[in-house]
């Protein structure tokens, strides 16, 4: 790593010695760039910085000569170059949302020391959000694609804690985690779910700027954050193979210039204690800062489990470390290193059908009977690093290198059929170790094409391992399909010593059932790829502008299986399936399939300008989610087509008066050999079916406004139309024909406010109430009566003091105000059996905070 780091140091400080660069860039970190004194007698190169009235740099801000298609967007520290500028005179045109536009005339005696611009803010404005997920600075304005931008003061003003609550800010995208390995993440009614080593999820997410796609590690708490991306439609160009339907992006507060601190501290019902802290240290001058945050969350659970213990409870520990280090004014190195541990109660699978043991079939009464009490868990640790160096020859043009390392264990136990019956016992374990190395050069050519142009390597190691561990004299109700006698009329579980005395089972009729036996299969994987990729805007005149790219990806895939008993007695239950000794999966000796692929996506986009505050966009992608290879109960391979989706997308975006953000966007897609998620009922695992051509359309719409210097507001609302195709690609009628998208509302929306209000000159009153709807979902693709969640919505929200010397709030939170009941899953293994389960969503829960800001 060190001799790599220092190879691309050097290959840095020569690109940066070369005529490209020379005389370009003076001082990165606190001094204004320079004219360049070589420029041609008919032309001009314009730079200069864009800060606020509090003189921060803008990053982002759109710089344009006014009539011309020059124009660029300011870098991270709000400087911006012009190069290949007509002599003369000319208007120059700064703008960012939640700013004044300004307009200045330039003529080639103002330009020659550079141009230091103020954006002034209103006293009623529009908080302005940066983005980088085109990997250069934007507004949201500027990028030609369906995107939400979620800043830091949002995230802490609205309490929002998961990506689960992020969704509900997010037209068009819906989160269920039961547990923190196998969370899904929905976007325009495509799901994430990678259910085999060898599958890659839909939705990419990525960890400043780090892919960490694979469920198990893309659900993080969200502490010290500086914003938080998502884009809708195929973003293979911008962010890679797993970016099939769209992508989210975290991005955490690096170290600054500036002493800085937090320490917060929460407490609230059923056992809730929350501690965070943040500390900003600059150990050099202009050279060297450090910032370390961490976070402690725990609750005991909201279900009691009457063997023992509570589920759907939280004991988690995470920390960051993060390092800026400036070896010269034109170089930066960002180190970040992040640490989760998940120690979990086990997850609440309840039967409606059967009793617990105080005679109970509502599940919202909170209370479970899973005989293994307190054995049941959710465990995860996630350790990641990356390492950032980026190289800048000028303000638009420079060199970046990543390179991150991360490693994930974990696994659950859980009661497959949510009763007092020790019929399914179950267990998952997996482990992920993933490294990844990108290389990008960003450019702008005659300030009229910006874009990038980079290669890739991601390779990941993958061992999951799925254990069974039934007593088959309580299983046998199940497997010979009397589930009704699972749970007796008195409420307790009676077992089935051996098998019915019935000449159908022949020579096995009378067999004794074994108390233990224990199975498992081990599923690997070692899956790599390499990646080019190109996007570029061109602006084709001073309105209208062409956004183009590509990713061209070679893949391979190795995927390994392996099943055996491994405990207790040989089943007899096996004998019937023909699995002997085992019942589920069949023993076999240790398997490997490999499989390589070729693979290229792209988009498309036109946007054009109506103002300086408004446009519209259309654009068309493609995405694509790799063939799968899955292995069966008997061992044998099979590979799944290549899953394909053709996105067209447009939109319209205004900011009005710097008070108003308004959005719209509408989107078509189709997909080819869509590949759906089920439960095998012979290998008691998840895989993959295709389900054949589907379709898909609807509406993402949002507002911001700016109501008063007091009184801040929004809303958004989704329509979502997606179903499966009534014929295949060949004209056979399709299995799951009209059924919808499971975890797909068809119409959602949220609204909500921030009020806020003085007592005195140093204590102030706010209020942030929230209110998000979701209509009715199914939590299968196959439509399962039963099933399903009708509509619901849920009321959040905090209220509390600020002072302003010292920095103190106090603040009451609440989530599920209105304690709305409602299920976060149903179907589950208990389904393939006739004794499906469900998981209860949270009930209402109030807490307090106290938080100082140093």
């Amino acid at each position: 790593m060190r001799h790599f780091s220092l190879f691309i140091l050097l290959f840095a400080q020569v690109l940066s010695s070369s005529s490209l660069a020379n005389g370009l860039w003076r001082n990165y970190n606190n001094t204004l760039p320079y004219f360049h004194e070589d420029d041609q007698s008919n032309i001009e190169n314009i730079r200069g910085k864009v800060v606020n009235d509090d003189n921060e740099p803008l990053a982002g801000a759109t710089v344009i000569v006014k009539g011309t298609n020059l124009g660029v967007n300011t870098n991270e520290k709000g400087d911006f170059f012009l190069n290949l500028v007509p002599a003369g005179v000319y208007e120059l045109t700064i703008s960012f949302v939640g700013y004044e536009t300004k307009i200045i005339t330039l003529n080639n005696e103002n330009t020659t020391n550079g141009i230091n611009v103020v954006l002034n803010r209103n006293d009623v404005v529009l908080e302005s959000v940066t983005v980088t997920s085109q990997h250069r600075e934007q507004g949201l304005l500027n990028i030609p694609a369906s995107i939400t931008g979620i800043s830091n003061s949002f995230i802490e003003s609205n309490n929002i804690n998961t990506l689960e609550q992020v969704s509900d800010f997010v037209p068009g995208m819906n989160v269920r985690i039961q547990t923190p390995h196998r969370p899904t993440i929905v976007i325009r009614g495509l799901s994430s779910d990678e259910v085999s080593p060898g599958a890659q999820p839909r939705v990419s997410v990525y960890f400043n700027q780090v892919p960490v796609s694979r469920a198990s590690m893309a659900v993080t708490e969200l502490y010290d954050m500086e914003r938080i991306e998502v884009v809708k439609g195929p973003q293979g160009t911008l962010f890679g193979r797993g970016s099939q339907i769209g992508a989210i992006s975290y991005i955490t507060k690096k170290p600054a210039g500036e002493f800085s601190g937090c320490i917060s501290a929460g407490m609230g019902g059923f056992g809730q204690r929350e501690l965070q802290g943040t500390l900003n240290l600059p150990l050099i001058d202009d050279k060297l800062y450090v910032r370390t945050s961490g976070i402690y969350t725990f609750n005991d659970g909201f279900v009691k489990n009457t063997y023992g213990g509570y589920l759907n409870g939280k004991n988690t520990l995470g920390g960051r470390f993060s390092l800026r280090y400036l070896p010269s004014y034109n170089t930066k190195i960002d180190l970040v290193i992040n640490y989760q541990k998940d120690d979990n109660p086990g997850t609440a699978f309840m039967s409606k059908r059967f009793p617990n043991a105080n005679g109970e079939t509502d599940i919202f009464k909170y209370t479970a009977s899973l005989e293994q009490g307190k054995n049941l868990y959710n465990k995860r640790d996630v350790l990641g690093s990356s390492l950032e160096i980026k190289h800048f020859f000028n303000e638009n043009n420079y060199l970046s290198s990543i390179t991150s390392y991360y490693k994930n264990t974990g696994g659950s136990r859980f009661d497959g059929d949510g009763t007092r019956a020790p019929a399914i016992d179950m267990a998952e374990s997996l482990d992920v170790k993933q490294f990844t190395q990108e290389l990008r050069y960003n450019y702008s050519l005659n300030s009229r094409v910006n874009g990038f142009i980079g290669a890739g390597y991601w390779t990941e190691k993958v061992k999951q391992d799925y254990w069974f561990g039934p007593n088959e004299q309580h299983m046998a109700y199940l497997f010979l399909q009397m589930p009704q006698f699972l749970i007796a009329p008195d409420g307790n579980a009676y077992p089935m010593t051996s098998l019915p005395n019935n000449p159908a089972l022949g020579p096995l009729a009378g067999m004794p059932l074994p108390v233990s036996h224990q199975e498992e299969n081990y599923n690997g994987a070692k899956n790599e790829a390499v990646d080019f990729f190109a996007d570029a805007t061109w602006k084709l005149n001073h309105r209208l502008s062409f956004t183009s790219g590509l990713r061209v990806t070679y893949e391979s895939s190795k995927v390994n299986y392996e099943a055996m008993m491994t405990g207790g007695s040989p089943s007899t239950l096996g004998l019937l399936a023909g699995n002997q000794p085992n019942i589920f999966f069949r023993p076999v000796a240790f398997t490997e399939v490999k499989k390589d692929f070729v693979s290229v996506t792209w988009r498309a986009n036109f946007q054009y300008e109506i103002n300086t505050n408004s446009n519209v966009f259309i654009g068309y992608s493609k995405g694509r989610r790799p063939d799968v290879i899955q292995f069966n109960s008997n061992g044998q391979s099979k590979i799944m087509n290549q899953e394909n989706v053709h996105s067209f997308d447009a939109g319209y975006k205004i900011a009005a008066m710097q008070r108003y953000w308004f959005d719209v966007g509408v989107f078509y897609q189709l997909y080819n050999n869509f590949q759906t998620t089920a439960w095998d009922s012979k290998s008691i695992q998840y895989i993959i079916k295709d389900a054949g051509k589907a379709t898909s359309y609807g509406i993402e719409t949002s507002l911001k406004a700016a109501l008063s210097s007091h009184l801040d507001a929004f809303a958004n609302y989704s329509y979502i139309n997606a179903q499966f195709n009534n014929t295949d690609s060949n004209g056979n009628k399709q299995e799951y024909a009209g059924n919808t998208f499971r975890l797909t509302p068809e119409n959602s929306f949220a609204i909500g406010f921030h009020a806020k209000s003085n007592i005195t000159n140093n204590v102030g009153l706010f209020l942030v109430p929230s209110y998000s709807w979701k209509s009715h979902i199914w939590f299968e693709d196959a439509n399962t009566q039963g099933l399903e969640q009708e509509s619901y919505g849920s009321l959040n929200g905090q209220f509390g003091l600020k002072l302003k010397k010292p920095e103190v709030i106090f603040s009451v939170t609440a989530t599920n105000l209105l304690n709305e009941k409602y299920i976060i899953s149903a179907g589950n293994a208990g389904s393939l059996f006739g004794v499906p389960t469900f998981v209860p969503g949270a009930p209402r829960i109030i807490g307090t905070r106290l938080t100082w800001k140093l």
